[in-house]
């Protein structure tokens, strides 16, 4: 099924790098990629035949790479000075990954360039202002803000106000709470649309959704005219929903075997000064890309919730106040 591009609109939405893909509101792929050379073998895997027409509209820049490349054990800094190491870091990934897109795509198949607000950067509106603009000097098409109660969504506003298209992360918000499942109780799914529906409203032009429950995925990207583009992270499957990958987990085997991790990784991160080249990430990109098209990836999360809760979620309109 071939993909086209959505006619340009208005600056602050993503409706130009939308790829149409078996309907107009289902969403494609975002790939997590922060080097130059990653985005060299996930060329090379877009080029294979099967998979020229496959959807993958975004490459993002996030600050997974601290945990991925540099081997933190998360992306919260421990100070002012490190959120500045971090958010420079970032910037300069985002440069390098902006000139390699630029190389390796046509501007008809380029995907979008994302951006993610590190630890830090959303502290008050006008430092989020201020990184959202160096991440677009640099060559980001568009940010994220990561989002756990109305501070961060103040930050979204502010950022949207200036026209740089802003996307929301909610759920499982890394910088900002604990790991865990969100949504899994009828009320966290409530306090989840309501999120969902705060982020539109100061101007968000889409969601990342991270380690939430299957029917609220599900519920979120349903089409809607009232509602946003949804990406989900570690959330199962929606039919109408995009999907994220990270480029790093289809290649290097986690130090922990996880069962929702993509099932394609054949290199040890010891390995990885050696052995991380273009061609091997082309090859895991081409498996995790079919798995994921094949709907074969991602698999779906355990939940608490019981048959009638997921019905009530499923029969509730997130994008509407009840």
């Amino acid at each position: 099924m071939s993909a086209e591009l959505t006619a340009p609109a208005a600056a602050g939405t993503l409706s130009p790098y939308l790829w149409r893909y078996g309907s107009p509101a289902q969403l494609g792929l975002k790939v997590n990629a922060y080097r130059g050379y990653e985005i060299e073998g996930l060329a090379q895997a877009l080029r294979t035949p099967d998979l020229a027409d496959s959807p993958v509209e975004c490459v993002m820049v996030g600050d997974s790479y601290f945990m991925t490349h540099l081997g933190r054990p998360g992306t919260v800094m421990s100070g002012a000075a490190e959120q500045e190491w971090a958010l420079a870091t970032l910037v300069g990934l985002v440069a390098e990954v902006r000139k390699s897109t630029d190389a390796e795509f046509t501007a008809a198949r380029r995907p979008f360039l994302l951006a993610d607000l590190p630890d830090g950067a959303t502290r008050d509106t006008g430092t989020a202002r201020a990184a959202a603009g160096r991440f677009a000097a640099a060559g980001a098409d568009a940010v994220k803000v990561e989002v756990a109660g109305e501070a961060e969504l103040r930050c979204v506003e502010a950022v949207a106000a200036t026209g740089l298209p802003t996307l929301a992360h909610l759920g499982y918000t890394p910088q900002l709470t604990r790991l865990g499942r969100h949504g899994d109780a009828v009320d966290d799914a409530m306090e989840l649309f309501a999120q969902a529906r705060r982020a539109r409203d100061a101007g968000a032009c889409g969601l990342i959704v991270e380690m939430v429950s299957e029917p609220v995925n599900q519920a979120l990207s349903r089409p809607h005219p009232e509602g946003l583009p949804v990406y989900s992270v570690f959330s199962g499957r929606a039919r109408w929903g995009g999907q994220s990958l990270n480029l790093w987990d289809a290649v290097v085997r986690p130090a922990k075997a996880g069962r929702y991790f993509p099932p394609t990784p054949t290199l040890d991160a010891a390995d990885v000064p050696t052995a991380y080249t273009p061609e091997l990430i082309a090859d895991r990109m081409r498996e995790l890309i079919r798995l994921t098209l094949a709907g074969w990836f991602p698999l779906s999360p355990r939940t608490a919730l019981d048959p009638r809760d997921s019905a009530r979620i499923a029969d509730t309109d997130p994008w509407s106040v009840s």
